[in-house]
């Protein structure tokens, strides 16, 4: 596919890659996959079959029965559903109802599903059927029972070592004969990795789907697709490459490794596009920083499966897997507390000690045992039952002959020299025709190093033509970090990032709002969070959306609120689940829909909102449309309200006591 020019630094860019490799400015690319909140994409946030039921079931046909919705992701929806003539348990993945189903897409589903059913692994859910009816495009694949691996990390944050080394060791097994097969995940996250049963056995889930969905052959909504997490997509993937190979899965799964053992992801962002620049630029915390007493071969296999090269990675997912039990394995140093990563010695033969040499045939002094040293940061083994050999004396200052014709030194012989009973091996002088070539650090390396003066001398000489870059400078001077604090200097330099950078839209809108290095303007900061909203920045969706249902800076819009909103929810913003809520009851910006209404109430209440358990239990209460009175339910969310210092519920519960 043809490369095209980058908007802010005109080096080349992949047709389908999302950002930059070079300057990490954002490309015309959509990602599908989730946003790091966990959103779907902006194409359709609250579009779902569980407000189209009786289409789904059409597309299923009469031979399977429709349950309810049991998980949602970027690109497609998860139901449950009954085989009636099997008798049995299925899931049904389906595409999003936004997303144009053409004939491309279901051709390279079904070649998918057809790869995939060759992959005879207990670690891997089969795939049953592919199908397409009335525009559906849907997946069908066993029910499994139990909990994703998002779920077992969500609730315990950190799972204990052996269990991160079985599901690694488990998920790599299956991933390995996939890849002897020819077939490459490409999407490997917490989510597609099932814990089934009680013994919590791997499953594998969606394979070859990112595949089928790649923009290279289908014709999706937006100008182009990058499909993947961005928290667990490879740099490669991320950039575009159309090579990625089975070593892409390896780095995948060594994230979700690293969220495994630290808690966290290696990266993290307000942005999908803010993250895939960190996967490509950045490098992630040490993990023996976040994690005591880690075992050399655990830290040293995740640094290696983590590299950003596919070449320095493991050459198959298995030796990765293996590599965290057995340090013979690992090659590749791994990381150090509070310090750059060190290489570990290669065994070798003792370090010689310094040369004595001696010109023959054209009875020349030798050149300086001090320009011949071998560098101190040279790494060295060491044989700790010998005691050191001691240092002779340097030679006297040495003349060297040049062959002025030539303009380089003129050959020497060299001999072995004994020195205390032991023959040095000789050594050659080194290599002078090419000089040496200095380190240049970057914005990006001096950032990831906290070199903080280095990096805002480099990051101002960078930020005129990468945004990033022009970002940092920002940041850096609004926290004092290699200059002193300077909010106005601040805004400039979001405003320079601004046009390409959502989230620099995203600041300079709170400083509009709040008048931080500029005079206060509520127009601007509405204009700019809309800008940042519409360019994926998360946290922007409840923000403009309460800016627009209150009228600050723009004219009061209830139905554009609504719609933000509803992107709010999506991605599991509390307040907007209920202001969503608030809005179906009372009808503003939206139709009256009580059930709706109760939805959304309900996931608020589940994640222990006060107010959404309040509006829950008094529509329980009391009843509405679609929604059948229930007196017992509506009174144990009130009382939940009440426990988490709700005063209404407090009130309510205190009217309906006995006398």
């Amino acid at each position: 596919m043809p490369a095209r020019p980058c908007p802010a630094c005109s080096q080349p860019v992949a047709a389908d890659a999302a950002f930059c490799a070079h300057c990490g400015a954002a490309a015309a690319t959509q990602i599908f996959g989730e946003t790091p909140s966990g959103s779907p994409s902006e194409a359709g946030p609250g579009i779902s079959y569980e407000r189209e039921p009786d289409r789904l079931r059409r597309a299923l046909g009469p031979n399977f029965e429709l349950g309810r919705l049991i998980g949602r992701g970027g690109y497609a929806e998860v139901f449950a559903v009954r085989d009636l003539r099997l008798k049995r348990e299925l899931a049904a993945k389906v595409l999003r109802p936004d997303l144009i189903v053409t004939p491309a897409i279901l051709a390279r589903f079904r070649r998918e599903a057809e790869a995939v059913a060759t992959l005879a692994h207990p670690n891997i859910v089969p795939v049953f059927d592919v199908g397409e009816a009335e525009g559906v495009c849907f997946i069908l694949m066993p029910l499994i029972r139990g909990e994703s691996l998002k779920a077992a990390v969500h609730r315990q944050r950190r799972l204990p070592l052996d269990e991160v080394i079985r599901i690694v060791t488990e998920a790599a097994g299956a991933l390995g004969a996939a890849h002897r097969a020819g077939v490459i995940h490409r999407d490997i996250k917490p989510e597609n990795i099932m814990l089934e049963g009680d013994d919590r056995r791997v499953r594998l889930m969606d394979f070859g789907i990112s595949k089928a969905m790649d923009s290279s052959e289908t014709q999706l909504t937006g100008t182009g697709v990058i499909v993947g997490t961005p928290q667990y997509m490879s740099p490669e993937q991320a950039s575009g490459d159309p090579n990625v190979d089975h070593r892409s899965d390896q780095y995948s799964l060594a994230v979700c490794a690293y969220q495994m053992i630290g808690g966290r992801a290696p990266f993290d962002g307000d942005t999908a596009r803010a993250v895939m620049t960190k996967q490509l630029l950045e490098d992630p915390v040490p993990l023996p920083e976040l994690v005591d007493h880690l075992p050399p071969a655990v830290s040293a296999g995740l640094f290696r499966a983590l590299q950003k090269d596919p070449a320095k990675r493991f050459d198959s997912i298995e030796a990765f897997a293996k590599a965290l039990v057995d340090p013979t394995i690992t090659a590749a140093p791994a990381w150090h507390r509070g310090t750059e990563p060190e290489p570990v010695p290669v065994r070798r033969q003792r370090r010689a000690l310094p040369w004595i040499v001696a010109a023959a045939t054209l009875g020349i002094v030798a050149v300086a045992a001090t320009q011949l040293r071998t560098p101190t940061a040279a790494p060295r083994s060491v044989d700790s039952t010998a005691a050191p050999a001691p240092t002779p004396p340097p030679p006297p200052p040495p003349t060297v002959q040049r062959d002025t014709a030539a303009r380089r030194p003129l050959p020497v012989v060299v001999t072995p020299v004994k020195v205390d009973s032991q023959v040095v091996p000789p050594r050659q002088p080194p290599d002078t025709s090419t000089p040496p070539v200095a380190t240049v650090v970057d914005c990006a390396g001096a950032v990831a190093r906290q070199d903080w003066e280095i990096a805002f001398e480099r990051c101002q000489a960078e930020g005129r033509t990468n945004p990033m870059a022009a970002r940092r400078v920002a940041e850096m001077a609004s926290s004092g970090r290699g200059t002193g604090v300077d909010e106005r200097l601040a805004t400039n330099w979001y405003e320079i990032a601004a046009p390409n950078d959502p989230i620099a839209r995203f600041a300079l809108a709170g400083r509009y709002d709040r008048g931080i290095g500029t005079t206060k303007d509520p127009s601007r900061a509405t204009d700019l969070y809309l800008e940042a909203a519409r360019g994926g920045v998360t946290d922007a969706y409840p923000i403009i959306a309460d800016r627009l249902a209150q009228g600050i800076g723009r004219p009061r819009d209830e139905v554009e609120a609504v719609r933000w909103f509803e992107r709010g929810a999506n991605s599991a913003h509390v307040g907007s689940q209920v202001r969503l809520g608030l809005s179906y009851l009372n009808g503003r910006g939206v139709a009256r829909n009580d059930s709706a209404a109760r939805r959304w109430f309900g996931i608020a209440a589940e994640r222990e909102s006060a107010v959404a358990q309040y509006e829950l239990g008094r529509l329980l209460l009391r009843g509405g449309r679609g929604v059948p009175k229930d007196e017992a339910a509506g009174l144990l969310w009130l009382e939940r309200a009440a426990n988490s210092g709700h005063d209404g519920a407090r009130q309510e519960l205190g009217r309906r006591k006995p006398r």
